[in-house]
């Protein structure tokens, strides 16, 4: 039986407008605690409705006008050119008003980035945020200020409307199944949209950061003093099972209840212990599976993956309001990008305000981030000894031909200095902030503290007695917003959730809140043993074909950049390792070797022999990864193919 499904829209990201005059005085340099966002209130009982329309409550309200944050064209006119030399050599200008171009105002970039197509937009890739717009170049869909270049955003073909509802999409190029972002999100319990309450805001705020009854977490909740793993594993067990009844046979068991059917007990289970389950239980269970399954007990693996898989249900129901209600915030945030009037667009109900802020606050950490990304690869030597570091420092999408993505230093400079901006102006105005939920207003505090023991020192002296708090309950409040934030995108999301997560630890430093069972399940802590490793399951290597790339990379040598020579003396060593592995040359036209076909023959008739520095140690082909067969992957169904339906044509 579900419970009652609780909901909200998805959040399609919107943009940037208004091109803004910007100076170097106002940027701020991000900390190493980037920004924050939100907390959690009490629930009480929700009830389904029809789809909060926010239409309706904008009717009333005048929007603005913002032409006094458009700078003509004209101005660049007088702009003073830009000496690329100088600029390298000074901290980032802030370029403000008119058409900035990548080439002429930037400097190229010194990363190897992919050159454009012949086919440019009327507008640039910035003009596209700033004007209200997604990036989009040749049907690629990318970022916005407040969200970033998902596949999920992508249509499955070019001009297609975005679907009302996220749904699975089957992608028709690959046939891969891929996630769909519609405009609202859907309840996986339900297959429908996420509903918010028609009950009043402060249902909405219930919804959004939901509770139980003191009773119900009473009879729930763990003694974080002493309890372990495997009692709260126990526990959520019992508290998922269900009696259960198969209508043909009549045959009656108990157990956890059959995709997508939740129990009323579970979802109060999992709000009482919010805090103390989330993503490190969702670990957990999946090491416990592995383990179970790599010691071939496949009863208790099978067990052990309908509880993971289940309580991976709950989390997406129960975060899916606050998932609706953050996105809903985007589309309010976006559009108005460089509008420093915050009361004309993030006013509104305590929940929308909140939401709001948590927005804002997300969008500093990441474009902070990119910030810091930009100003490490503009400080890299452009050589060869940086090469490595060019790839793995920021987006990798920067590479792609037309990046759908802003990643050059003055013009993530302009939109970080922006966002810092809005956010202390939304935070300035009383009547926006003053009334945020505490987790909130620490939030906003506490980056600006350096080191943990003034960060606590501040907690415990200043401000829980300034806002009537009690610090357990302001601890509890940040790790429920945690969870919650944890279960939206990590781009542009996480930079804001592991920041918020490091605030969790730094404050039950001292408290028994500080005491993490988790530890050694999840990192590794207690050696390679089964016996004194609880969390230890064995990895093995694998046979691969002849003809596969990971035997071809085992046996080639390495080619490092620099060091490899011409690139004939690289064309020779890999046509000479591609002789030795497969037994033939390719691009001279040579016959295949009839020694080393031999030789390639006979070893495929035992075991691939895995070069050691790969194995480390490790046991070649267990198997136990075949342990649950099928059903790892379509749940104990049996898996229906297009092909199993067809018929022979009989003449």
């Amino acid at each position: 039986m579900a419970s009652t499904s609780i909901g909200g829209l998805l959040f399609s990201s919107a943009a940037l407008i208004a091109a803004l005059s910007l100076s170097a005085e106002g940027f701020v340099a991000p900390s190493s605690h980037s920004s924050l966002a939100r907390s959690y209130a009490p629930a009480s009982d929700s009830s389904p409705s029809a789809l909060y329309n926010r239409q309706a409550r904008r009717k009333d309200k005048k929007k603005k006008k913002r032409s006094s944050l458009v700078i003509d064209d004209d101005d660049e006119d007088n702009a003073p050119a830009v000496n690329s030399q100088s600029y390298k050599k000074q901290e980032p200008i802030l370029l403000g008003g008119g058409e900035i171009g990548f080439d002429s105002e930037v400097g190229e970039s010194k990363i190897p980035v992919a050159t454009s197509s012949s086919s440019q937009s009327s507008k640039s890739k910035l003009d596209q945020e700033l004007s209200g717009e997604r990036i989009a170049e040749e049907g690629i869909v990318g970022e916005s200020v407040t969200s970033a270049a998902s596949v999920s955003d992508m249509p499955l073909e070019p001009g297609m409307m975005q679907p009302d509802v996220t749904t699975i999409v089957t992608d028709p190029d690959t046939g891969i199944a891929r996630i769909q972002q519609g405009k609202y999100v859907m309840d996986k319990v339900t297959g429908k949209a996420v509903i918010l309450s028609s009950l009043g805001p402060e249902y909405r705020l219930a919804q959004m950061f939901p509770g139980v009854p003191p009773e119900v977490r009473e009879q729930y909740r763990f003694d974080w003093k002493t309890v372990t793993v495997p009692e709260m594993v126990e526990q959520l067990k019992q508290a998922c099972t269900v009696p259960l009844k198969n209508s043909q046979t009549g045959k009656e068991w108990l157990g956890v209840p059959p995709f997508p059917q939740i129990s009323n007990p579970a979802v109060d289970f999992v709000l009482s212990n919010r805090d103390y389950l989330g993503h490190r239980m969702k670990k957990a269970l999946g090491r416990l599976k592995l383990r179970s399954q790599s010691q071939f007990k496949k009863e208790e693996a099978a067990e052990l993956r309908e509880l993971w898989k289940h309580f991976l249900l709950l989390e997406d129901h129960i975060s899916a309001p606050f998932r609706q209600i953050v996105l809903n915030a985007e589309t309010i945030v976006g559009p108005n990008f460089g509008n420093l009037d915050m009361k004309s667009y993030c006013n509104g109900e305590l929940y929308e305000r909140t939401a709001n802020y948590l927005v804002l606050k997300s969008m500093v950490a990441h474009w902070e981030k990119k910030y810091n990304d930009a100003m490490e690869l503009d400080a890299l030597p452009d050589d060869e000894s940086a090469f490595m570091a060019q790839l793995y420092t920021g987006d990798p999408k920067r590479y792609l031909p037309d990046p759908p993505i802003i990643f050059r230093l003055a013009e993530v400079s302009r939109i970080t200095s922006m966002a810092q901006q809005m956010v202390k102006a939304f935070v300035d105005e009383e009547e926006l902030f003053d009334d945020l939920p505490a987790e909130v207003k620490f939030i906003e505090s506490a980056l600006s503290i350096k080191g943990g023991t003034a960060l606590r020192q501040f907690m415990l002296e200043e401000f829980c007695p300034n806002e009537n708090v009690d610090p357990a309950s302001l601890r509890e409040g940040l790790k429920r917003l945690y969870q919650q934030m944890f279960n939206m995108q990590s781009d542009p999301y996480g930079d804001l959730t592991m920041t918020l997560w490091n605030l969790c630890v730094a404050t039950s430093v001292g408290t028994d809140e500080a005491r993490d069972p988790y530890e050694e399940y999840i990192a590794n802590v207690k050696g390679t043993k089964y016996e004194n490793n609880p969390g230890f399951f064995q990895t093995y290597t694998f046979n691969h074909d002849k003809n596969s790339l990971v035997r071809f990379l085992d046996s080639s040598k390495t080619i490092e950049k620099g060091t490899a020579g011409s690139a004939e003396d690289v064309t020779r060593q890999i046509q000479g390792e591609a002789l030795q592995l497969l037994g033939f040359s390719f691009g001279g036209g040579g016959s295949p070797n009839p020694a080393t076909i031999s030789a390639d023959t006979e070893r495929v008739e035992k075991d691939y022999d895995v070069p050691e520095d790969r194995a480390i140690g490790r046991p070649h082909m267990m198997g136990w990864l075949d342990l649950l067969g099928d059903e790892e992957l379509t749940g104990g169904k049996k898996e229906e193919f297009e092909a199993d339906k067809w018929e022979e044509v009989k003449s």
